[in-house]
């Protein structure tokens, strides 16, 4: 589908066409303001062919009555119009937004790319487009032969400077979109680098000035804001240039008009009144052609936009895709031939991984670091999913269900802790009070910070359990988040249990207070899976499992893996009698 020579994704079309009738109704009335626009060229026809040969004041007095109400209908319409597309514009951000935001919070890491980094961003350049004078231009355009008629009306040689006039201005907008295309596209794109680079720096302000890194990715930063900023000059100059252009051949043909009507009226052809109407007319037919060529920029901009909005929902499934609705699992994970690549692909991070998880026991994950470990983590926790293999819970494949419903299934420790802006309360409940009622909720919210010995603490800071995060004024030590963060795994008692490095910030109370809660969910029959490099915890390991390089290298009882991974040190460590040199 194409609006207005823009493609539209297919997931766009249904939003689209619910705002059909806006972008019709503000095309009729685009009809009839430049049908009212012949208005004045009218009135002055009459002025000097009638008013002025016959000194009719009540003709001058009616007529300028006449005038005056199509003018007013006119800027009326003008101003409905406007309000009708920013209308649309609105309505497009309550029909899309969400579905955006979805796409953007669905996507895998391995999905990442440039291209959609900044959706919300190209949405609002969309937005502002359709709703902006841009549209406007595209909307008057069309009706340029009304001019051309008018003109040819009164003679075919003004029909013909104004269609000469036209042609001109046509053919300066595609020199104009060819040539600033390129300049267009590279300068979105370093752009949206440039953004990207300033969000991720100044969200780790704190380590840059603590590791003197500012003075160097401040220079960073102005390099890669500065390409963005050459590129958008470079587009800047070249759309001036054509826009100085246009605005000569324009002021150029309406003198010539005025020329042309001038020799007509000499030898008697047309009246001395149609000499004025036929530069006004040629004006207004090369008016909004003029005003196209200048907004050309900002559709360029919003054609972008939508590609790269096309290229997110093509990378993501379907956020609110309708599934058969599954019973509550038990726990029963099953790996199979799981593979996972690196975002740019050109690495493998995990190999045909096979492996289960049972109720009631816990899995320890053990390697080296770069093993694969975290990225074990969150595909088994539905962080990301792979890019070759199954994962399945009690039979089902994680995608045959809603990915928030299975959610509500899964408890996850990733190794930052990854709280968000809101209450301790709401970050424990991930955000659920929408679902459940606010009672029922807060218990569970208690419970699980009970759970993992995190209650008193919460008690002492400012708002208790009201406190929020986010907040300049209130910063937790990296053990407190993680505490929040363990609440959190384990709100709602459920059935998988995924931590990473769960015990990386915890003081010795809160490695006990972890390993209760580990005590108490295996008790509860889930299925519990912790990465760990400190022994402690893995202490209540049933099963380990041996990660190198993306491979599981060995599995099995963790008495018995401990065991082969000692004899396998000791024989790496062992120098050969004949090796060794007499002092």
């Amino acid at each position: 589908m194409k609006l207005f020579f823009i493609d539209v994704p297919q997931a766009f079309v249904p939003a689209v066409k619910a705002c059909r009738q806006h972008i019709v109704l503000a095309a009729s009335f685009s009809a009839l303001v430049n049908i009212l626009y012949l208005a004045p060229t009218i009135y002055m026809m009459q002025i000097y062919d009638r008013v002025v040969p016959t000194a009719g004041v009540g003709t001058l007095v009616w007529l300028t009555v006449i005038v005056a109400v199509a003018l007013a209908t006119l800027t009326a319409l003008d101003g409905v119009r406007a309000r009708v597309m920013m209308r649309a514009s609105v309505r497009l951000n309550r029909l899309l937004a969400g579905e955006i935001m979805n796409r953007l919070l669905g996507r895998g890491g391995k999905d990442a790319s440039r291209a959609t980094t900044q959706a919300m961003r190209e949405f609002d350049t969309l937005r502002q487009a359709m709703g902006g004078q841009a549209m406007m231009a595209v909307f008057d355009t069309p009706w340029t032969p009304i001019y051309f008629l008018a003109a040819f009306i009164i003679h075919p040689i003004l029909g013909g400077l104004v269609l000469l006039g036209i042609a001109i201005l046509v053919v300066q907008a595609i020199i104009n979109e060819r040539k600033t295309k390129p300049l267009s596209e590279r300068a979105h794109t370093s752009s949206a680098k440039a953004y990207a680079l300033q969000e991720n720096v100044v969200g780790q302000a704190e380590v840059i000035r603590a590791l003197g890194m500012r003075g160097a990715l401040v220079g960073r930063q102005m390099r890669e804001r500065q390409a963005g900023l050459e590129a958008a000059t470079d587009v800047q100059f070249l759309g001036s240039r054509y826009n100085a252009r246009v605005k000569f051949f324009r002021m150029f043909m309406q003198s010539a008009a005025l020329g042309a009507g001038a020799w007509l009226a000499i030898n008697g052809q047309i009246s001395i009144g149609a000499i004025i109407a036929a530069s006004v007319l040629l004006n207004r037919a090369l008016q909004p052609i003029e005003q196209l060529v200048q907004q050309w920029g900002t559709l360029i901009q919003a054609r972008q936009a939508m590609d790269s909005l096309a290229d997110l929902f093509g990378r993501t499934a379907d956020p609110v895709e309708q599934r058969t609705k599954l019973p509550a699992p038990l726990g029963n994970i099953a790996l199979e031939g799981v593979v996972v690549r690196s975002p740019d692909a050109s690495a493998i991070l995990l190999r045909n991984i096979g492996m289960e998880l049972k109720p009631g026991e816990v899995t320890g994950v053990i390697g080296a670091s770069g093993a694969g470990k975290t990225t074990l983590a969150r595909v088994v926790a539905g962080g990301i999913a792979p890019d070759l293999g199954d994962i399945r819970i009690d039979g089902a494949r994680y995608q045959d269900w809603d990915p928030e419903e299975l959610a509500t299934h899964i408890g996850y420790l990733p190794q930052e802790s990854s709280l968000l802006p809101g209450s301790v309360a709401e970050n424990i409940s991930r955000f659920s009070q929408d679902r459940q009622q606010d009672g029922d909720v807060s218990n569970a919210v208690v419970e699980a910070a009970r759970l993992v010995g995190v209650h008193e603490m919460i008690l002492h800071l400012p708002d208790g359990y009201d406190t929020m995060l986010g907040d300049q004024q209130i910063r937790l030590s990296t053990g407190q988040q993680q505490r929040i963060a363990l609440a959190r795994a384990f709100f709602g008692k459920p059935r998988v249990i995924v931590l990473d490095e769960p015990n990386s910030a915890l003081d010795s109370e809160g490695e006990q207070a972890l390993a209760r809660a580990v005590a108490a969910a295996r008790l509860d029959q889930a299925a519990i899976m912790i990465v760990a490099h400190r022994a402690s915890i893995l202490s209540a390991a049933d099963r380990l499992v041996v990660l190198d390089d993306g491979v599981v290298v060995d599995a099995g009882a963790r008495d018995d893996v401990l065991e082969r991974l000692r004899k396998k040190v000791e024989e790496q460590t062992v120098v050969p009698m004949k090796d060794r040199r007499k002092p």
